[in-house]
């Protein structure tokens, strides 16, 4: 009596399934690294921040395709990190098959399907890494490239910003008396990083090699991260985010700086 064979049968949906889970996990990966690095810039944690899901892959799509370099940049990172696979899977296989044949002994069957188990296993975790190091560098980039350029007047795509609050709030001008702000506030902290914005609340033209422009970073849950635009791209230029907090009792402030401000 014939045995009954055992056959494997190809499933295109399970595949296809697999396929589009590790493509969203790796837009994820991406889109997260994005925004990590493009909100670090202004010193804040995408930890902190209530951002939607969906725009962390958005935030992958702009690493990709937000602009004719970075499309360029991702042909040039994907056949760079492909090479570098192929290479590095032909060398280890080489020097693997190298190191077994040196052995004093032989497989059997049982542990030939191991070691092959292995190296296959192997395999794969060397192309994850190189893939996840090649969209970890790529959404980096992507991210500073743009925070430089949202932090900057001239090139920022961030909205001009105006903020009316309650006559307690601890930043900004009276609307019917700019020049009058009398304040009565408790402070911890770096006070030339409040003296700095004291007095610069109001968006200013005036010198058009220093122009003043407040830019909304982000908005949501009550909290409004500002900033005055940088007037040209200068790494010795600090930016300081002012995040205001509206509460039922009044404006909260706090500022954020790369650095303490110079004494």
């Amino acid at each position: 009596m014939a045995e009954p064979q055992t056959t494997t049968e190809y499933n295109p949906l399970g595949k296809l399934l697999g396929v589009l889970a590790l493509l969203a996990a790796g837009l994820y990966f991406t889109g997260w690294t994005y925004r990590w690095t493009y909100f670090s810039f202004f010193q804040l944690k995408v930890t902190t921040l209530n951002l939607p899901g969906e725009s962390f892959y958005l935030a992958a799509f702009q690493t990709f395709f937000g602009e004719p370099l970075a499309f360029l940049r991702t042909i040039l990172v994907l056949g760079v990190t492909v090479f570098a696979i192929l290479v590095t899977l032909h060398w280890g296989q080489k020097w693997g098959s190298k190191y077994l044949r040196r052995l004093p002994f032989t497989f059997n069957e049982a542990q030939t399907k191991i070691l092959n188990f292995l190296a296959s296993l192997l395999n794969e975790l060397i192309i994850v890494l190189f893939i996840l190091t090649a969209l970890f560098w790529l959404a980096r980039w992507q991210a500073q490239a743009d925070a430089w350029k949202d932090a900057v007047n001239e090139t920022s795509s961030l909205p001009v910003v105006t903020l009316l609050m309650s006559k307690n709030a601890p930043l900004g001008r009276k609307l019917d008396n700019p020049l009058d702000n009398p304040t009565d506030l408790r402070i911890i902290g770096d006070r030339k990083a409040y003296d700095r914005l004291l007095g610069e609340e109001l968006t200013d033209l005036s010198d058009p090699n220093k122009p003043r422009v407040w830019r909304l970073l982000l908005k949501g849950d009550g909290y409004a991260y500002i900033f005055p635009a940088l007037p040209k791209k200068d790494s010795r230029l600090t930016i300081p985010v002012a995040i205001v907090y509206e509460k039922d009792n009044g404006v909260q402030l706090t500022i954020l700086n790369a650095s303490p401000s110079p004494q």
